[in-house]
């Protein structure tokens, strides 16, 4: 390697290195930010260090709270490789935006059967939506199976959205979950993100959100 190379190496790194700490001093400040840059710039590699550090120094804040911080990421894929730089229970939770929403919503099994045989066009054409006592998602699939119905990937979606627009719901929410990080936040729904950016940025309340991404893409 050339001392030009070198050179060009140790300022990329400086740069990269003074991002990461901007990163964390706003994390500290409790402030929701953007990291807007290309592909193969260290998006990734940045998200990875602010995991690091909140596992590092945020841990006796969140846990005695028993809230978590979540990583919306885009594949299951991506899970896993954030799992796999995660202490074991870790207050840090990385989902898929499908597995979140479903997480964040499931407890509230009457409303979202209502809202379901409020909005036929959720139910499924086969099956006794009189008969269901139970809303699931697991396969993404829409039928009813006994007395559970299953959800599809959208529905799940949509009444996130429904939740979110519920202020009662936003306060529960908020309390349980002071720090969302989204990772590629231009590949996630936009219905979803412009609800964050509405409810909870704009209005300077709720939770702390870092998105990270590339709006070219």
């Amino acid at each position: 390697m050339n001392e030009q190379n070198v050179s060009n190496y140790e300022l990329a790194k400086q740069e990269a290195d003074l991002v990461d700490q901007k990163i964390i001093e706003t994390l500290q400040s409790g402030e929701s930010f953007l990291v807007e840059a290309g592909a193969g710039s260290g998006k990734t590699y940045s998200l990875m260090k602010a995991i690091e550090w909140i596992q590092a120094n945020k841990y006796i804040d969140y846990q005695r709270k028993r809230q978590n911080v979540i990583c919306i990421t885009y594949t299951n894929v991506a899970v896993n490789v954030i799992e796999t730089r995660l202490k074991e229970k870790s207050f840090i939770l990385p989902s898929t935006i499908h597995s979140f929403a479903w997480s964040a919503i499931k407890q509230y099994q009457s409303t979202l059967l209502q809202y379901i045989i409020d909005n036929p066009d959720m139910c499924p054409k086969e099956g006794d939506i009189a008969q269901v006592k139970q809303v699931q998602y697991s396969l993404g699939h829409r039928y009813i199976e006994k007395d559970v119905l299953f959800l599809h990937h959208s529905d799940v979606i949509r009444l996130f959205e429904f939740f979110l627009d519920n202020v009662k719901f936003r306060k529960i929410f908020s309390d349980k979950y002071p720090l969302i990080l989204i990772d590629e936040y231009q590949d996630s729904f936009k219905s979803i993100t412009d609800r964050f950016i509405s409810y909870f940025i704009d209005a300077k309340q709720g939770p702390q959100f870092g998105f990270f991404g590339d709006a070219w893409q």
